[in-house]
């Protein structure tokens, strides 16, 4: 009988990994390499799909050979522009544990709209080392004029918040302060208040009549349309934000005269579009709704409302067509959370007119988006600090990009199709 030798195997090489965040939807990985690689030797690069549309979630992790290469791309290519839109480069941090305690974290409002991420960064940076820098933006990339800056230690921060704050940058007076989650935030106060459902023949002496029980009043109005007739809502301002809690909890699901009134905080409309998104994001993963994907292109709404309707009340059925042809995927509710659950426990993985269904709860797409991240996050390796003199972004734009180039001896060609070493 043979004696086989069993060798030591060579351990993989350990890999030195930056987040890549804020991508343009058109940036695809030949572009990521085409910019990394000029740096040093990549090992490989990730960027994030979505597992049915395969549309990139913009964002991407590169994987460098050596922990220097990786120092010098998060030192000198943070902020550059790819397609038209500054990235922003940072450490990976897989331990979820870390990335949700928001150490050294700071929000900054006021900015001037002028100021950009890479400037905000310098503003901060002499404090100590950054970890992540970033402007909120519209759909449109316009600068709400606030942002967030991350130190990798609490001294820096707390030192970058008592020197900043107040402080003038392009004639707008900053706000510094620690930030805060959602949870942790105190609502703020209000003195204004909105009341509507109000007949048409109540004026406004009677709505400062009635408001006044809660406290000193300064101001009480009825919207009126271009016939001077009532529209049914107003406002009342308080002296108080405690006078205005009262008259909400007094006056709301009152019923006077003939109406039962809603009387709650008076909002701007940004502010209500915002409440009545989160309130839909809230809702949506306890509603019936389902996807269902992988479908034969011939199969229509009455055939799925047969096959549903065997697990409960289906409400509403649709397929969904791309130039008169069906794209395999369908919406189907359920009139209660029961029964869809049912549905997807039968039928998901099912064999139907030829293919495997796919069947599960429809996400909302942000949810989806936080769902996937934490699927997809790896093992945590711990950052690296380096510091070294900032290659001139002039000179990076103005070099020819290839896929193919030769750094300190290494050669990179582009990543082979059907290799699953490049593979993360």
């Amino acid at each position: 009988m043979a004696n086989f030798t069993h060798l030591p195997t060579i351990p993989p090489p350990p890999l030195f990994s930056i987040y890549a965040g804020d991508l343009h939807h058109h940036v695809t990985e030949r572009d990521l390499y085409s910019l990394f690689s000029i740096i040093g030797p990549v090992h490989n690069i990730h960027l994030f799909r979505h597992p049915f549309s395969h549309k990139s979630l913009c964002y991407a992790f590169i994987h460098f050979y050596f922990p220097h290469y990786a120092a010098v791309a998060l030192n000198s290519l943070n902020h550059i522009e790819l397609r038209g839109k500054p990235i922003r480069l940072m450490w990976v941090q897989r331990d979820p544990v870390l990335r949700k305690v928001g150490i050294g974290n700071l929000f900054v409002k006021n900015l001037d709209s002028s100021v950009n991420d890479a400037e905000l960064q310098e503003v901060f940076g002499v404090f100590g080392v950054i970890s992540s820098c970033k402007i909120a933006r519209d759909g449109d990339g316009v600068s709400k004029r606030f942002g967030f800056v991350q130190f990798c230690s609490e001294d820096s921060a707390s030192c970058a918040l008592s020197a900043l704050n107040g402080s003038v940058l392009h004639g707008k007076i900053l706000t510094v302060a620690k930030f805060l989650k959602k949870s942790e935030r105190k609502e703020p106060q209000f003195t204004n208040v909105y009341v509507k459902n109000l007949d048409k023949d109540f004026t406004e002496s009677s709505l400062r009549e009635k408001f006044s029980e809660y406290g000193k009043i300064t101001s009480a109005v009825i919207m009126n349309d271009a016939e001077g007739k009532s529209r049914g809502f107003g406002f009342v301002n308080f002296e108080s934000h405690e006078s205005a809690m009262k008259a909400i909890d007094g006056l709301n699901g009152a019923e006077i005269g003939t109406k039962k009134w809603f009387v709650g905080k008076a909002m701007t409309k940004s502010q209500r579009a915002e409440f009545l998104r989160r309130a839909h994001i809230k809702q949506k993963p306890n509603v019936s709704n389902l996807i269902v994907r992988n479908l034969a292109s011939f199969v229509t709404e009455n055939d799925l409302k047969q096959v549903f309707g065997a697990f409960g009340n289906v409400t509403f059925v649709k397929v969904s067509y791309r130039n008169g042809v069906s794209s395999g995927m369908a919406c189907i509710c359920f009139s209660k959370l029961e029964e869809a659950r049912k549905a997807i426990a039968f039928l998901n993985g099912c064999f139907y007119n030829g293919r495997y269904m796919s069947v599960s709860l429809a996400w909302h797409k942000e949810e989806q988006a936080k769902h996937l991240q934490t699927l997809l996050a790896l093992r945590y390796k711990p950052p690296f600090a380096y510091k070294e003199k900032k290659v001139r972004k002039e000179v990076l734009a103005n070099k020819e990009s290839s896929c193919e180039c030769d750094v300190d001896g290494f050669v990179l060609v582009d990543k082979p199709s059907g290799n699953s070493e490049w593979d993360v």
